[in-house]
């Protein structure tokens, strides 16, 4: 009975209080209590409005509850979505390999929440005009594009990457036709195999497996005289390679076999000596590819190294040119310049640089005499010279002969087109 009288008395208390009055007492700002009061269906313009009892007990109760909430907007109402599992942002895929592992997060659903006073994003509608242009522009650009491209083909235009297969393929030929290098390893394996083949008879049947292995299969051999002889493997060059067979100018050490008496006490022994001697021959391999795999697919075959040396009537002859002599002032100009030359050449590269373009410092070098220099007036202060020089480095001393151009400048000279050559002159 108590709690009943003391609920009437607070509720007479309570009566003809005005919203203004309401939201002072609670602590709110006015018109968020008006706004309030509105979802509760109050009807009230301002916040002068007088509420009734129950009204203002509504309104209390709410509040009451509110202070105890997570989440309070005071301006405007809150804008709560629930960002599902497949709105999440899908995390990188972890590392098989890590030092340290963190632990699982636990999924959490969260709030996503509209600032006060934020307003939402307005999408932009693009009219039938603007369309309509971005339609017609887009066309432009296809129409334009392709009457370039048909003009550049036209002209002669190659796509880059044609270009780069040209490339590869002038790269191929510099180096040998495209050479396959891993066939010529392979190849080079068999040589060295073929050619070592030692003294002892046990080491010799290990060797006569690693032969055969090249071959996969048995060939068909009628005769019955077979025999190896030992043999070292001193070096061999490829001299050509086709896509079926190959060629090597080899060089090995051929064992002679002989047989002399030795005496062990009063025994007499019989032992084989064997005397080496350098051998060169042309050696053929016919070879096959199968995939990626190679085998010696018949026998092999020797012939003879054929002389690369020209002869006397096949090469034209050199000599000094006799044309053209100039007079010894102007020689002995030009023999003193030439001298500065070769000893900038092989000293001092600044110096080089300012008489003369076409060569580079070779300190290497020293430059020890002029043995002979020619010079050709050419006209307009210019000459042709051919001069043979001595150099010296730790080989010893050797000659070198060369043509170049020099051209007086004011008091001095500059020497161009250099050429490591004698001209060609008439067979006597």
């Amino acid at each position: 009975m108590y709690l009943l009288k003391l609920l009437k008395k607070k509720v007479r208390n309570m009566s003809k209080i005005k919203i203004y009055e309401l939201a002072d007492k609670l602590g709110v700002e006015r018109k968020e209590l008006l706004s309030k009061a509105q979802e509760f269906g109050i009807s009230a313009k301002s916040t002068s409005k007088s509420l009734s009892d129950a009204e203002v007990l509504k309104l209390e109760n709410f509040y009451k509850k509110s202070d105890t909430s997570e989440v309070i907007e005071k301006e405007e109402p809150v804008v709560e979505t629930k960002v599902s599992k497949t709105t999440e942002i899908p995390e990188k895929k972890k590392s098989k390999f890590s030092i340290l592992s963190a632990k699982p997060k636990k999924e959490k659903t969260e709030m996503l929440r509209m600032l006060p006073n934020e307003k939402p994003p307005k999408f932009k509608r693009m009219s039938a005009k603007q369309g309509g242009a971005l339609v017609v522009g887009g066309v432009g650009f296809l129409i334009l594009s392709n009457v370039v491209l048909f003009g550049l083909m036209t002209s002669g235009y190659k796509p880059t990457h044609k270009i780069i297969r040209e490339e590869v393929s002038a790269t191929q030929k510099a180096s040998g036709n495209g050479l396959d290098l891993q066939a010529k390893n392979y190849l080079d394996g068999f040589v060295q195999t073929y050619f070592t083949f030692p003294e002892d008879e046990k080491e010799q049947e290990t060797a006569v497996k690693d032969i055969n292995a090249y071959f996969v299969q048995n060939l068909p051999v009628i005769s019955q005289g077979i025999q190896r002889t030992p043999s070292k493997f001193e070096g061999a060059v490829m001299m050509s390679l086709t896509n079926n067979e190959a060629t090597y100018k080899v060089t090995y050490s051929a064992g002679e076999v002989t047989t002399k008496e030795v005496k062990k006490g009063k025994d007499t022994t019989k032992q084989n000596v064997v005397k080496y001697h350098d051998e060169t021959t042309l050696f053929t391999i016919p070879y096959q590819k199968v995939g990626s795999a190679y085998y010696i697919s018949d026998e092999p075959y020797f012939s003879s190294v054929p002389d690369l040396q020209a002869t006397e009537n096949q090469v034209p002859t050199k000599t000094w040119s006799d044309s053209g002599k100039t007079s010894d002032s102007v020689k002995k100009d030009l023999d003193k310049f030439t001298k500065s030359l070769f000893t900038a050449y092989t000293t001092d590269g600044d110096t080089l640089k300012l008489i003369s373009k076409g060569l580079s410092l070779n300190k290497g070098q020293e430059f020890k005499s002029l043995d002979q220099a020619t010079y050709e007036a050419k006209g307009g202060d210019k000459y042709q010279a051919i001069v043979q020089v001595t150099m010296k480095n730790a080989l010893g001393t050797h000659v070198e002969n060369y043509q170049f151009t020099i051209e007086k400048q004011k008091q001095s000279y500059f020497a161009t087109d250099f050429k490591h050559t004698l001209p060609e002159g008439k067979k006597e």
